[in-house]
Formats: C-alpha cells, structure tokens, sequence
C-alpha cells in the first residue's frame, strides 16, 4: 500500500512534497495510517479540492463514488460504502480473469467448484451459478440477484482461488528459473502469494487516467499541454487510487471474517 501511494512517478510535486515509502515505512503503525490515509485523501480528491486544501474532506465512500462513476459502474447510488468497494473489486477481477489464459480459468473454475460444492451457502445460489461460480465475473454478472449475504461470501471464494492460481504461476515460473526447491514447498512461501496479490493489483492499475503524450506539437498544443500536466498533477490521480481500492477489497475479501448477516466494515477514510 505504501509503494502504491508513495513511489514517486511522473508528478513532480511527488518529488517535492512527498515522503519516501522507506522513509514512511520507518514510522510506528499508528503515524504509517496515518499518512496513508492523508496521502490517499489526497490522490482521490479532485483538482478544485486540492487547490482549495480541502483533501482532509474527502471520505472513502466519496473516493468510491468517483472510482464508479471513472469506471462506469452502474447503479451503484443506493449501496452501501463496502457494498460500493466491493462493486468497485468485482469490476477489476472480471478485467484480470479476461486477461487469464483460458487454461488457468478452467483450473480456477474446477478448483472452486470443488471448494464451495459441500456448504450451506452454495445451496443458496442461483442454478447457473452453482453450475459456474465464475459466471459472476461475466459481463453483467454483478447484476445477478445474490444476498447481501451471499455476494461477499462468493466474492471471497472468487477472490481466493484466483490469487492462489496467480502464486501458482507464479511458482511455476520461479521453479523453471532455480530449480531445485519443490514446487509444493514453494508455495507455502508467503512471497509467492504476495507476488500474486500484487500481480492482480498491479492488472487493476492499467485502469487508471493516462494519456499519451505527443513528441512533436506547436506552441499552442505545448501551452495546452503544460496547463494539462499542470492540472493533472492536482486533479484526480486514479492510476493510483483504484489499485488501492483494488488491494484493501482484496485483503477485506481473503484475510478477514465477519458475522453471516452483514458486510464488513469499511475503513474509517
């Protein structure tokens, strides 16, 4: 989270104002909340805030109303904030398992399939997701009529398998370049699965603003240019706040457990 908030890139007041990842990471966990919470208010809040110093105003449920409205989510007014988050995670793992071999998607499919077929939950599921749990990732698939219960609980099951095909991969390819370790042995290395995390955060990343940026231009489109960058560097940096909203849904999804009849709670931001 740190890297993805403070590595600086091509903004130049990153270089001026911001504080280093090493140098934040130094800091006890309470001062490291901190900043990432400041940092994150300020990347999501839009120029006319940010000019105005008014990024201590911006709450996480506003920074998910912007990333829907950037990706095009519909009918997402009356949700919940974590409903929205996960909406927002939904969005992108149906990008990242568009981009995965169609041979991966099987074995993810077989390997959920297998993992959910003996619960109570799977019982409550629509046919043709009990058929294909996978279907949830389809174009329209969020729209399919699941509780509020029932849609976090799959997600989960989603989420897990695919990280856990991602550090499969991702094993794989580190076995073919040492040799050696087994391949079982190596994945119960923890950075085999923060490599897949971060392989599917880094997939969500390629959804934020970016323009490509003309060698040669006259003075006019230079001037335009300048005042574009310009405000670009104070406007809205969601190259940055999607992969965060990307990885804090993931981590929500996989690592935590709440009660059977409600969500969880979003963060305080």
């Amino acid at each position: 989270m740190t890297q993805l908030l403070f590595q600086p890139k091509f903004n130049p007041l990153d270089y001026l104002y911001t504080p280093q990842p090493v140098d934040v990471s130094k800091r006890d966990r309470q001062q490291q909340i901190y900043l990432l919470e400041q940092r994150f208010r300020y990347l999501a809040a839009d120029g006319l805030t940010v000019l105005q110093k008014r990024t201590h105003q911006v709450s996480y449920r506003q920074a998910l109303l912007q990333v829907c409205r950037y990706l095009k989510i519909t009918r997402y007014s009356n949700l919940s904030t974590a409903e929205l988050e996960a909406e927002v995670f939904l969005v992108l793992l149906e990008k990242t398992w568009e981009k995965m071999p169609r041979s991966e998607q099987r074995l993810v499919e077989k390997r959920l399939q297998r993992a959910i077929a003996c619960t109570k939950e799977f019982e409550q599921l629509p046919g043709a997701l009990q058929e294909k749990p996978t279907a949830l990732l389809a174009k329209g698939g969020s729209a399919m009529a699941l509780s509020a219960v029932i849609k976090p609980w799959l997600l989960k099951q989603i989420a897990g398998q695919i990280t856990m095909q991602m550090a499969r991969y991702q094993v794989a390819k580190q076995a073919l370049a040492k040799g050696g370790l087994s391949w079982g042995a190596q994945l119960q290395s923890k950075a085999a699965v923060k490599a897949a995390s971060r392989g599917a955060v880094a997939a969500s990343a390629r959804y934020g603003a970016m323009r490509g940026v003309l060698a040669c231009v006259g003075p006019a489109l230079w001037t335009w240019f300048l005042a574009d960058l310009g405000w670009r560097a104070v406007a809205t940096n969601y190259g940055r706040v999607i992969p965060v909203v990307f990885a804090i849904a993931q981590i929500r999804l996989t690592r935590s457990d709440w009660p059977g009849d409600a969500w969880p709670t979003a963060p305080a931001i």
